[in-house]
C-alpha cells in the first residue's frame, strides 16, 4: 500500500514538472496537456522499469497495475478536454491544481479505495465468522449442497 501512495503523490506532483518550464517560455498561456502527458508517460514507464517486482504480487497484478499507470498518464487530457471552462481563463497555478487534482482522483478512485474497500469488507467478514454471527461452509458442505440441487433436478 505504501508503494501506491508513493505513485499517487509522483503522479499528483508530476504535472508541475512541464507547466513550470511552460511558464518561463509562456507565463499567461494556457497549460497545454501533452507536455504534461509526455512526462507523466516518461515517469510512469521509469517506475514500471525500476520497480516492477513492487507493482503486485503476481504476473497479472503486475500487468494490471502497469495498464493503470500508463492510462493515468492520459488523464490531463481528459482534464484539458471536459474540465477546463470553455471560454475562460484560468490562471497559471488554477491549472496546475486542476491538472494535479484530477490525477489524485483518478488514482484514488481507480486504484487505492477498491483496495481500502476490500480490506474494509474481508475483516469484516472475518469478523462475523470468528464471532459466531454467520457461518462459514466448509468445501464438503458446498459439495454435497450441490450434489442434492443435482439430484432434485
Amino acid at each position: 500500500m505504501a508503494f501506491k501512495i508513493l505513485i499517487l503523490l509522483i503522479n499528483g506532483l508530476a504535472p508541475l514538472l512541464p507547466a513550470l518550464l511552460l511558464a518561463r517560455t509562456q507565463p499567461d498561456a494556457v497549460i497545454t496537456p501533452w507536455p504534461i502527458v509526455g512526462t507523466l508517460l516518461g515517469i510512469d514507464l521509469l517506475l514500471i522499469l525500476t520497480a516492477w517486482k513492487r507493482l503486485g504480487y503476481t504476473r497479472r497484478q503486475r500487468e494490471t497495475e502497469s495498464l493503470m499507470l500508463i492510462a493515468s498518464a492520459f488523464v490531463p487530457l481528459a482534464t484539458y478536454y471536459w474540465a477546463f471552462p470553455v471560454g475562460m481563463q484560468l490562471s497559471f497555478y488554477m491549472q496546475i491544481l486542476l491538472y494535479g487534482s484530477m490525477q489524485v482522483i483518478w488514482i484514488v478512485s481507480i486504484d487505492i479505495a477498491p483496495d481500502w474497500v476490500g480490506r474494509i469488507r474481508q475483516r469484516r467478514a472475518e469478523e462475523r465468522v470468528l464471532s459466531g454471527k454467520q457461518h462459514f461452509e466448509s468445501r464438503k458442505e458446498v459439495v454435497r449442497k450441490h450434489r442434492e440441487k443435482q439430484l432434485k433436478r
